[in-house]
């Protein structure tokens, strides 16, 4: 391990962002000698390859570039971490940058660590780079923590723009990320927090999330037309949460049962509220009753919680009649529909105030 960090940037047909996703990480010439940057084309039809192989030749101790034939995000993920140097690695997405100046302060502040998990800070940004919100942990600064210090309603905004990991711990537990579909970031935040003891949180905003970007796979006709992916995702999550739970320390525990609860409840909830169709009933029921076989505990943990009134949760009154769509359901979802149209626009992405730092 010879450098302080890798970055690994999965690219796919990314020509009109990667220019500016690749500049962001330009920093000092200290820094860039502790830096590690992978670029894995996946299979580009674009100019992409062409492009990160100039960067190669600029700065040929900080950029590789790795053509592969296309296997998906996950496959993009799974080569990087093989031939990662680093000691700590963090995912970037190619349409995506970093704040510039803050990145060559956190390069700085990683070799002053020695933790399992780094949290910073990260913004939503549209195609003119206007911030539309800004995402800050509340969690100490002036100590090193664990898992079970953040607040519980902040664990769903836990995403991969925010985390950095030691490789060590990836590679401690073979990690492999599921090949050949979308979605998959979600194992990402999830199956290597199982082996995190210690986590450190740089306070600075890092990380610019794009969104907006026609075929994106948060577009609302792209989840639409692949939401059985996320199941295929989420199967794979429960079944790791099965296999590691009576393994797992108090802090660990806490966080990954509340994580894996919070993205699952999307599937649940897209189905249920605001896309119920006779098709997607029938994949959520395969879905549920895959869960209740195989993964018992998250299976159950899928069945707490309370509605608006107070009464069972939304998935416990489906399952108890019979997988059938209820009045409440149907009032549910009319609800949702009533909102698209005379409501705010309906963010896929939103942080309450109160879980932003102060």
């Amino acid at each position: 391990m010879n450098k302080i960090l890798t970055i690994i940037i999965p690219t796919y047909n990314m020509e009109k962002y990667l220019r500016k996703c690749l500049d962001s990480l330009i920093v000092s010439d200290e820094n860039m000698k502790q830096l590690e940057v992978l670029v894995v084309n996946d299979g580009s039809k674009d100019s992409s390859s062409q492009i990160a192989h100039e960067y190669e030749a600029r700065y040929p101790q900080t950029f590789r570039v790795i053509d592969k034939e296309n296997g998906n995000y996950g496959s993009g993920i799974n080569r990087g971490l093989k031939e990662a140097t680093g000691k700590y690695v963090k995912v970037l997405d190619a349409d995506d940058s970093f704040v510039n100046d803050a990145f060559d302060r956190f390069l700085d502040y990683l070799r002053t660590k020695d933790v399992d998990l780094v949290i910073n800070d990260y913004c939503i940004v549209d195609e003119k780079d206007i911030v539309a919100e800004t995402y800050t942990f509340d969690l100490p600064i002036d100590r090193d923590f664990n898992l079970g210090d953040f607040p519980k309603r902040m664990i769903e905004w836990v995403w991969h723009h925010g985390i950095t990991y030691k490789t060590a711990i990836l590679l401690s537990i073979d990690y492999h990320q599921t090949e050949g579909i979308s979605y998959t970031d979600d194992e990402w935040i999830f199956m290597p927090m199982s082996v995190v003891q210690t986590v450190s949180y740089f306070p600075f905003n890092l990380y610019h999330y794009l969104v907006g970007r026609e075929g994106q796979t948060f577009d609302p006709k792209v989840m639409k037309a692949s939401f059985d992916k996320r199941i295929m995702v989420g199967k794979s999550m429960a079944c790791y949460y099965e296999r590691v739970r009576e393994s797992l320390n108090d802090a660990a525990g806490f966080y990954m049962a509340e994580k894996i609860q919070r993205r699952l409840s999307v599937i649940y909830n897209f189905y249920l509220t605001k896309n119920y169709t006779e098709q997607g009933n029938h994949m959520l029921q395969e879905f549920d009753t895959f869960l209740q076989r195989n993964t018992p505990s998250v299976y159950q943990l899928m069945g707490v919680g309370k509605n608006q009134f107070g009464g069972k949760s939304s998935i416990c009154i489906w399952r108890e009649a019979g997988y059938t769509n209820t009045l409440y359901l149907k009032l549910r979802q009319l609800k949702f529909k009533m909102h698209l149209m005379f409501g705010k626009p309906y963010r896929n992405l939103h942080m309450p105030d109160n879980l932003r730092r102060k």
